[in-house]
């Protein structure tokens, strides 16, 4: 004869289904919750470093279009650009509270400091003065075309003129090198600043800043937000790094140094990543905030050769 479940051993079962589905579900909901929180940081990585590809753009492009006389340095105390460091310039600014130390850095570009269409184009004059572009290409990517204002330099650098009309060619100014200058002025209008502000996003970890970007005189936008740390060290012609350098031909590049919050506030710490021994950039002090351990960082290291600044 068959014996039956009793209503005790059904309640035992349905007791012991519900435990093992509700480890499951809990199971599945970690693992799910996790994989989705390792895809945002992967994508809010991938977000910075192009971010900061723009930003590596615009300092490969320091000295762009940039007549002889202007092509000098020296550090200054003000971070303007003055008649002492026409072309680059860098200082320390400090965190309103003073526990954090960051850079800002001034340079003259006639390519990353306009939105323009035609910003970076150039070419050379021929012997009747007429401009031709050789490789050369616009923001959108299409080669350049010879409308608009140019500036023209010979091949020492020296500038002859800074707004040549390509459409009327001048056989005085022929076999030089011309830029595109559009209906800026030159050289105030070609000035760009990076440079620390004090705003903390409410989703940043304290002490984190919005990285700003100034062209000419007036514009500013912000590039990157969540920022911990900015600094620029020079790379001397000897290959070693330096805070302060004043002759420009003693310079070769720039070492960006830049540390990027990614994700919001964690519940647990964790040893932050900080820059590599003897790669140029100063050890970051993670110690003057606790609170930095329970944030996840990206380190950004990136050696920049400086093309345009000879003569």
């Amino acid at each position: 004869m068959n014996k039956g479940y009793t209503i005790f051993e059904l309640l035992v079962a349905m007791a012991l289904s519900l435990i093992i589905g509700a480890g499951l579900y809990t199971f599945y909901t970690t693992v799910f919750r996790e994989n989705i929180s390792k895809g945002s940081l992967v994508k809010e990585e991938q977000e910075a470093f192009i971010l900061v590809d723009q930003l590596i753009k615009d300092f490969q492009s320091i000295g762009f279009g940039v007549d002889y006389n202007n092509l000098k340095m020296q550090t200054g105390s003000d971070c303007s650009l003055s008649s002492n460091n026409p072309v680059l310039t860098k200082c320390v600014i400090k965190t309103n509270d003073g526990t954090n130390e960051n850079d800002r850095l001034e340079f003259l570009s006639l390519s990353a400091a306009t939105d323009e269409v035609n910003s970076g184009c150039w070419g050379f004059t021929d012997i009747n003065g007429k401009v031709n572009l050789f490789n050369s290409y616009d923001i959108l990517g299409r080669p350049c075309n010879n409308s608009g204002k140019y500036l023209v330099m010979d091949t020492s650098k020296r500038l002859k003129d800074v707004s040549y009309d390509p459409s009327n060619p001048n056989p005085n100014y022929k076999n030089m090198y011309a830029f595109y200058v559009g209906s800026k002025s030159y050289p105030n209008d070609f000035k760009v600043s990076y440079f620390p502000d004090n705003t903390n996003l409410p989703e940043c970890a304290p002490g984190t800043f919005n990285l700003q970007k100034r062209t000419g005189t007036t514009t500013i936008s912000p590039v990157i937000s969540c920022v911990l740390n900015f600094k620029i060290r020079y790379i001397g012609n000897d290959g070693n790094f330096y805070d302060k350098l004043n002759d420009i031909n003693n310079l070769q590049g720039l070492k960006l140094c830049m540390i990027v919050q990614v994700g919001r506030e964690q519940s647990t710490p964790e040893n932050p990543p900080n820059y590599s021994a003897n790669g140029g950039c100063p050890t970051f002090d993670f110690s003057i905030n606790p609170k930095w351990r329970y944030y996840r960082w990206v380190v950004i290291e990136q050696s920049i050769p400086l093309k345009n600044i000879r003569q």
